[in-house]
Parts: structure tokens; C-alpha cells; sequence
């Protein structure tokens, strides 16, 4: 599967497509600072990585009412500065920074990895 998209000079991979649901799914994670429980994509054949949110989650009621498309990006800045920022960046380890912007009305993670 190639899953690299050329946007005019810039080139994004695809790392997963993020699918919120109501029931619990199989080798959940719990994010306790988001308040949602996650799984996959690692786990998942087609690389879905299912959210399920709980109510008082802090997440953009839009990252939790639709489905997302992850990719990786060279700098997180290229994105924030003409989108829609849904979430601000935040450090999920010392290796990726991710954040959720607006593109063109579709939900999209972007993903910056050191």
C-alpha cells in the first residue's frame, strides 16, 4: 500500500485513520489527560486507530464527533499557521509532537516526529 500523498511540495504519509466509537474495543489504551480510551492502529489491519471518548473529554467536539486522517509532517508549524488548529501541539513523547487542525473541512492529525 503506498501511503505517501505529494501535496504540491509537500509530502505527507499517512499513519492512520482515527475512528470514534461509543463501545469499548479490543487492547484499549486509556489517555487520562484526553479522557479517551484508544486502539490501535497497530492492532487494526487497515491501520484504523478507534477513540472512544468520554464525556467530559477536553478534546475539539470535532476530533470527537468525526473520523480523522492522521499523517506525518516534516513541521507541525507549516500546518498551524494556514489551517485551522482544532488541538494545539502537545508532546506525546520525546519523539512526536501531534496536533489536530481543520484541512479543507476534514478533520486531520498532523504528526511531527523527531
Amino acid at each position: 500500500m503506498n501511503n505517501k500523498v505529494i501535496n504540491e511540495e509537500v509530502q505527507m504519509e499517512i499513519m492512520h485513520i482515527g475512528v470514534p466509537v461509543k463501545t469499548p474495543q479490543e487492547h484499549e489504551e486509556y489517555a487520562e489527560g484526553l479522557k479517551v480510551h484508544i486502539a490501535g492502529p497497530e492492532t487494526n489491519p487497515m491501520q484504523f486507530e478507534y477513540l472512544r471518548f468520554e464525556a467530559d473529554t477536553p478534546m475539539h467536539k470535532d476530533i470527537v464527533e468525526n473520523v480523522h486522517i492522521a499523517y506525518k509532517v516534516d513541521k507541525l508549524d507549516d500546518y498551524l499557521s494556514v489551517h485551522e488548529v482544532l488541538c494545539a501541539p502537545m508532546e506525546v513523547n520525546d519523539e512526536l509532537t501531534i496536533a489536530f487542525i481543520k484541512m479543507d473541512g476534514v478533520v486531520v492529525e498532523i504528526m511531527e516526529f523527531k
